[in-house]
């Protein structure tokens, strides 16, 4: 009997372990997408990747019932998947009378737990998947009909909004008439001469991932990505690009994650950080009239011949 009892007790406690394992770190490590990057617990994505499908279930679109040829919001989610924070910033686009396309990169591509993603997989892996599911976005959006294909809005956070300010430059034939990145990630995608107008939101405390109460996103560098946002931005505009950096006091990563707070997340090492997500409410409700002002400026008037933005020479 108490080899008996011994033995279930093991069975127990595999069976546990194994549960926990299986909740972290999905069946999809087996996948030939992933591949380990250095021994510290990160892995990095590999093609193929998954396109657009209209009628996947993780694909959202909305159409105003109002409204008759309406301007185009096509969204990219950040480092966790589409979550609140991001069902939110596409209601406020619907608000503004906007038809939106979004949707869920990962598990378009078959992660069905967005934990693994945003703490094992390195920041240019998930946008290789944001990527591949945004570009037939866009072209999806530039052929409807149910929309203007004229007004078409790029809008992303964190890792997608480094996906749509690589868009910017790669589909610029798109008829892309306003770019909208909040808060990018410091490393991923190349981004280059951009010349659609461009706003680029940052909280002032936002240090999201960073080593210190003070490394703020906007300043960072790596050996990926030697030049940091700040002075890449500080390059365009010493061109005459239309791109402007708009930031909010009270305000860290993710303006719609809810009130500014200080947290401690882990990362695949093992070790944590600590760093500010949120705003306060008056600094959410800046951000979200600066947005209606700039779709406002930017968007074709009725009538008006189709604009397409081509980087200036």
């Amino acid at each position: 009997m108490p080899i008996q009892k011994a033995a279930f007790a093991l069975a127990l406690i595999l069976f546990a372990v194994l549960s926990r394992a299986e909740s972290i770190e999905p069946a999809s490590l087996s996948l030939p997408g992933l591949e380990a990057v250095g021994s510290r617990g990160w892995f990095t994505t590999r093609a193929p990747f998954a396109e657009f499908d209209p009628d996947h279930p993780a694909v959202e679109i909305w159409v105003p019932d109002e409204a008759k040829r309406a301007p185009v919001m096509v969204y990219a989610h950040g480092g966790a998947g589409f979550r609140e924070d991001d069902r939110a910033r596409v209601q406020m686009f619907r608000r503004l009378g906007f038809a939106t396309i979004s949707f869920d990169s990962y598990e378009m591509n078959g992660f069905q737990d967005w934990r693994f993603v945003t703490r094992k997989v390195v920041n240019v892996g998930k946008q290789n998947m944001i990527w591949g599911v945004f570009k037939g976005a866009v072209d999806y959006a530039a052929k409807d009909e149910r929309w203007s294909s004229r007004d078409i809005f790029l809008y992303g956070a964190s890792n997608g909004a480094r996906v749509v300010l690589h868009a910017a430059t790669e589909l610029a034939g798109k008829r892309i008439t306003g770019v909208i990145a909040e808060a990018p990630a410091a490393n991923g995608y190349a981004i280059g001469d951009i010349a659609i107008p461009t706003i680029i939101a940052f909280g002032s405390k936002d240090n999201w991932a960073g080593r210190s109460e003070t490394d703020y996103i906007w300043t960072r560098t790596s050996p990926s990505s030697p030049e940091s946002l700040e002075r890449w931005v500080t390059s365009l505009q010493e061109k005459g690009r239309p791109i402007e950096f708009l930031f909010y006091e009270n305000a860290g990563h993710s303006l719609h994650e809810g009130p500014l707070r200080e947290v401690t997340r882990g990362r695949a090492s093992g070790a944590s950080f600590t760093a500010y997500e949120g705003a306060d409410e008056a600094a959410l409700e800046k951000y979200e009239r600066d947005v209606a002002a700039f779709v406002a400026r930017n968007r074709t008037p009725a009538g008006d011949s189709a604009k397409a933005h081509t980087p200036a020479n």
